[in-house]
């Protein structure tokens, strides 16, 4: 069994095991909660035992792994905790994150939007990078990396229960026609729940790590665009900086451990 294959079977039955767990709140959607996690698990199980297939085992069956470990993570979520937003707004409030979002040039706000966006081709494009560039390329360690480093953010949804902070104010940062898509695509696809660490910010970084080794430029953008993505994050005001700070910690230290 691949080791991202083994973390994958290991966070569904933790989500399983916190939605009963002593000291939490009764999880207000156990029944789905259960079958997701169930059908991730029976899922991750299905593909571990299939003959190995590139398709499959290196681009199909991973991203199928990390959304269902989202979304069923994400009915963790019964009810936001006060102290916890304070504590994440406090800490945005000393760095003035929102004064400097307010501040931003119109262009500078529409490439964050933008750069927020981008989290979602970066994994594959990272992958390309991986397999093409680096040497000694490994798709089940790039997988394992990247899984558990969302596997610990979103584990978080257990204990760590926040609005993000465009919930909370008054009004957005700034309006544009990337950030009308982002939201709408975030009412769409997103839990509707703050998660710590952020896996965006986390997800970011893992994958600029991952392509360590390509020729200096590429990975210097992905340097930078995992730099935006986070940016992009806390200034848009989808995640506290303390969530992106977090996630960056969380994808380091995977990578470092798994090195």
């Amino acid at each position: 069994m691949r080791l991202w294959e083994t973390a994958s079977l290991v966070f569904f039955v933790y989500v399983a095991a916190a939605a009963v767990a002593p000291g939490r709140p009764r999880v207000r959607r156990l029944a789905p909660l259960l079958a997701g996690t169930t059908a991730g698990f029976l899922f991750v199980l299905v593909v571990s035992r299939a003959p190995y297939l590139p398709a499959l085992h290196d681009w199909i069956a991973p991203p199928i792994a990390l959304l269902l470990g989202y979304w069923t993570s994400g009915l963790l979520f019964d009810a936001p905790r006060p102290h916890q937003e304070r504590l994440l707004i406090a800490i945005d409030d000393r760095l003035a994150v929102l004064d400097i979002a307010r501040r931003l040039p119109k262009v500078a706000a529409a490439l964050l939007e933008i750069a927020y966006a981008g989290v979602y081709p970066i994994i594959p494009i990272a992958l390309v990078l991986h397999l093409w560039l680096v040497p000694a390329a490994d798709p089940e360690h790039f997988w394992t990396v990247i899984l558990l480093t969302d596997y610990i953010c979103f584990a978080f949804l257990a204990w760590v229960q926040t609005r993000p902070p465009r919930a909370l104010e008054a009004a957005d940062p700034w309006l544009s026609p990337i950030r009308r898509f982002n939201l709408r695509l975030l009412g769409a696809a997103s839990i509707q729940a703050n998660t710590f660490p952020s896996g965006h910010a986390a997800e970011a970084l893992a994958a600029a790590l991952l392509v360590i080794g390509a020729p200096v430029p590429l990975v210097a953008a992905m340097f930078s665009a995992a730099l935006a993505i986070s940016a992009g994050a806390v200034f848009g005001r989808y995640h506290y900086a303390a969530d992106a700070l977090a996630g960056w910690a969380v994808a380091l230290a995977v990578w470092v451990a798994l090195a």
